[in-house]
């Protein structure tokens, strides 16, 4: 009997890029329900000459496919071992999320790879409606 192949999905755990590392995702504990929230990610460059490095960003909270967060400028080229911080914002849905960052080194091949992910949560702020505490209601009959 021959033994068909298994697909194998390696999975690394965050600071494990061969080329960038992700150190930070900077953004709130928490956001309320459609505000516009801010992120910064910073990405370091690991190897021993200058590359471009990418950054993005997607957004799980239970749909599909994940919305992407907006870095307006997502990519540099940047000298070895230095970092380099890259600013986005999403609005906030009516769910908790959890911020996915990613990032990717432009390769010799001229295409972007797939380096390093690092997650952060945002809770969902409960706003309280504190002008409707005590509410009265009085109708007049006709």
């Amino acid at each position: 009997m021959e033994q068909q192949p298994v697909a194998v999905s390696i999975i690394r755990k965050a600071g494990a890029g061969v080329y960038t590392e992700i150190t930070v995702v900077e953004a709130p504990a928490s956001a309320s329900a459609g505000s516009l929230v801010q992120v910064r990610v910073s990405i370091k460059n690991k190897t021993a000459s200058t590359i471009g490095i990418m950054v993005g960003g997607a957004l799980e909270y239970g749909v599909s496919p994940w919305p992407t967060i907006s870095f307006p400028n997502n990519w540099a080229n940047f000298p070895a071992g230095q970092s380099y911080y890259f600013d986005g914002t999403f609005t906030m849905p009516a769910y908790a999320v959890v911020i996915h960052a990613y990032s990717y080194y432009y390769g010799s091949d001229s295409a972007w790879h797939f380096d390093d992910e690092r997650t952060k949560s945002v809770g969902l702020s409960q706003v309280e409606d504190a002008q409707f505490q005590s509410l009265s209601v009085s109708y007049a009959k006709v």
